[in-house]
């Protein structure tokens, strides 16, 4: 079973929707450090299994990102290798562990927050950010190929404008999806 963006209910065999992309230049209240720490404290220990598939998936998009893609029908050219940044990760951990918690899949989180708002609350500034989710994919490699195969979230991953990225992988095995998934790009 999986999901993508906003599709909870009768869940397709890969990612539909679109990936949320955040203007550049949003607007962004209290980025003080101190609440970013405190924001980030429950996901910076965190599961070494998921870890190891956060990283998998941060390979496996840099690969897909230096072959180039086609995306909805639309050839892309090769860009940049992403880095990862502990901010957009602690975003990601954040919202995916909020999903498989609350057992839902969406962009907003249960307490209404949007991709941007949970990025700035772990400190990250940004120009652009976006933000990919999915649900129910079990392995970096299925999920990295439902988001591709998927207009949107292609889209975001071959973002060249686009040079941060953070993973957050969460189980939650007595959840509709059991494996949680956030991708937050972004670019300072």
């Amino acid at each position: 079973m999986s999901a993508g963006c906003g599709e909870p209910e009768a869940p397709p065999s890969e990612p539909s929707g679109e990936g949320v992309i955040i203007p550049s230049a949003e607007t962004q209240e209290g980025s003080a450090t101190v609440t970013a720490f405190a924001y980030c404290d429950d996901v910076t220990t965190w599961n070494s299994a998921w870890t190891a598939l956060e990283a998998e998936v941060l390979v496996l998009v840099n690969q897909r990102r230096a072959a180039g893609a086609v995306c909805n029908g639309v050839v892309k050219a090769p860009a940049p290798a992403l880095t990862m940044n502990a901010q957009l990760r602690c975003a990601a951990r954040k919202h995916s562990k909020d999903m498989g918690t609350n057992n839902f899949m969406s962009h907003t989180g249960s307490d209404g927050s949007s991709p941007w708002q949970r990025m700035n609350w772990a400190g990250y500034t940004y120009r652009n950010a976006a933000e990919n989710v999915a649900a129910g994919y079990g392995t970096a490699a299925a999920v990295v190929n439902g988001w591709m195969a998927s207009g949107g979230h292609c889209n975001n991953i071959m973002n060249p404008s686009l040079l941060d990225m953070g993973v957050g992988y969460f189980n939650a095995p007595s959840s509709t999806y059991r494996h949680y998934w956030t991708q937050a790009f972004g670019r300072q």
